[in-house]
């Protein structure tokens, strides 16, 4: 498999060596996006650059919860971090989760919702376990391409989704009604260039805006 070597280095381990990414795809900017010493991806490294602009201390105070391990996130930010694997280790039932209310203060989410059955229930159960000052991290697949959500009645296709979110997101969850409050963020990924659409909620318009001040990044 023939790699690449480019000048920009891996956020997650510093590596510098890229190849073709999973059925030898390439980034939609053409270049290699696969690290081959930690094995990250755009989408990884998008999100890692995008907590690194966060100040010491905005996560170090947070009980953190991570449904599927995702390398983007560094356990060592926070003061606590739980990872479910479900079907593996500390499985939990994202549609009836075994766990407090308002007991963790940063729960995350990446490409994850889009293969649960009853989302709605899903959605319920994380805001319940979401402390008032919390921040849910989640990471879709691709929902500023589409302008409704989509779903279907069985897994469908080669990823096996059962919705694909689109722009009307925060409706379908009833946001307003909930006293939610989005930030989408556009985090780009440094080695190929290519951005992601971030959705990070809180309960709180405060916490929000702090989040806000933290990303110079361009955001919708």
């Amino acid at each position: 498999m023939a790699m690449s070597v480019i000048q920009a280095a891996c956020n997650i381990c510093g590596g510098t060596e890229f190849g073709p990414g999973p059925a030898q795809r390439m980034s939609d900017s053409g270049k290699p996006p696969h690290c081959v010493k930690c094995g990250s991806l755009e989408r990884h490294r998008a999100n890692r650059g995008l907590f690194l602009n966060f100040p010491i201390g905005a996560l170090s105070w947070r009980r953190a919860l991570q449904f599927s391990p995702d390398m983007a996130l560094n356990p060592s930010w926070f003061s606590s971090f739980e990872v479910s694997v479900y079907g593996g280790h500390n499985s939990l039932d994202l549609q009836k989760i075994d766990r407090p209310d308002e007991s963790y203060d940063f729960v995350s989410l990446s490409h994850v919702l889009e293969f649960v059955p009853d989302d709605h229930a899903s959605f319920n159960e994380i805001i319940r376990i979401l402390s008032p000052r919390g921040l849910l991290h989640l990471v879709l697949s691709q929902p500023l391409g589409r302008p409704n959500c989509l779903d279907f009645a069985s897994a469908t296709g080669i990823h096996q989704y059962f919705h694909l979110y689109g722009q009307d997101f925060a409706e379908r969850f009833r946001f307003a009604e909930r006293g939610l409050h989005l930030f989408v963020a556009e985090a780009s990924d440094s080695v190929t260039g290519v951005s992601e659409a971030v959705h990070l909620i809180t309960k709180s318009a405060e916490v929000l805006e702090g989040v806000r001040s933290f990303i110079p990044m361009q955001s919708r």
